[in-house]
């Protein structure tokens, strides 16, 4: 049977724009959601994602979707959907930009009371990037209501984090989840200048078994509670198109894999090569039709690759 993962977060329609090739990408589907929920579905898991979809979102998502082996518990509401500008400029740096008219993250985000009652019954759920306190109530509610054996992973928003309450509530999360996979920048918001292997320590220190930091394209730093080991995991040597939901994806092929392994390291050279995939082609139902055939080489070459900081 499937690995079962649950994928809460956005759901957004992305304008992609790269500089370098001048190409343009109109009305793209993407979110956080998805591309969690892809990075799993590229191991083979069988995941559902959980989110809310607005008044201009399209109908044929959910088919689409399901058609590729990924299933929906989708909340419409009366708002208007995510609607971004994905800017690329030449050597890599991007901006997010909303549209005018585009709902907030507070619109568009799903709450705890909106949490479908069968996205419990599984082997693992990630929590995506939501604003702080949005999250905070959805992983109080997973905590509650979860199996005892499922694994919880939280990504959290770098914007939000910087805010006091909100970055008390961080660290409150901290134990009631597994997995914490956050950004360096996600890392700085919450810590400052602070050392981030102290940071990292320190979030560890709190509950989660394995805190996985990534570093974009310096790969990621990995931190093994049970041995105290830091590992150094790098990325594996793309095409790259388009980084758009990267992160994402690594966060949900290292869930799939922490459920069947338990191991820190094999999670995380999963979970990059779920990245992997995900940039080199444009738009998620393109990265969703990709041939992955070649998965396992990938995945033995990062792992090789691995040193213990």
């Amino acid at each position: 049977m499937n690995t079962m993962i649950t994928a809460i977060g956005n759901l957004t329609i992305d304008d992609i724009v790269l500089s370098d090739t001048a190409e343009m990408y109109l009305a793209s589907i993407g979110g956080n959601a998805l591309f969690s929920a892809i990075g799993a579905k590229i191991w083979d898991a069988a995941p559902i994602i959980v989110s809310r979809i607005g008044k201009s979102f399209p109908q044929e998502f959910k088919q689409q979707v399901k058609e590729l082996g990924i299933e929906t518990a989708l909340v419409s509401v009366a708002h208007n959907d995510i609607r971004n500008w994905a800017l690329y400029e030449p050597g890599g740096a991007r901006q997010f930009v909303n549209h005018m008219t585009s709902g907030s993250h507070y619109d568009m985000s799903i709450t705890a009371a909106e949490l479908p009652q069968g996205c419990w019954d599984v082997d693992g759920i990630h929590v995506a990037p939501m604003p702080t306190d949005v999250q905070y109530d959805i992983i109080k509610a997973v905590h509650q209501n979860k199996k005892k054996n499922t694994v919880v992973s939280w990504d959290p928003h770098e914007y939000y984090l910087s805010q006091p309450n909100f970055n008390k509530m961080a660290y409150e999360m901290l134990e009631m989840v597994d997995l914490f996979l956050p950004s360096k920048e996600e890392v700085s918001a919450m810590c400052g200048e602070r050392d981030i292997y102290a940071c990292i320590k320190e979030f560890a220190s709190r509950g989660p078994a394995v805190v996985a930091v990534k570093m974009s394209t310096d790969g990621s730093i990995v931190y093994d509670k049970s041995s105290g080991i830091f590992y150094h995991v790098p990325v594996f040597p793309s095409n790259t198109k388009d980084p758009t939901g990267a992160g994402d994806a690594y966060c949900g092929g290292f869930l799939k894999a922490f459920i069947e392994t338990g191991d820190a390291v094999l999670s995380a050279c999963q979970g990059t090569v779920s990245s992997s995939y995900i940039v080199e082609e444009i738009g998620a139902l393109n990265k969703l039709k990709a041939d992955f055939s070649a998965k396992k080489d990938r995945f033995s070459l990062v792992k090789k690759s691995v040193r213990e900081l």
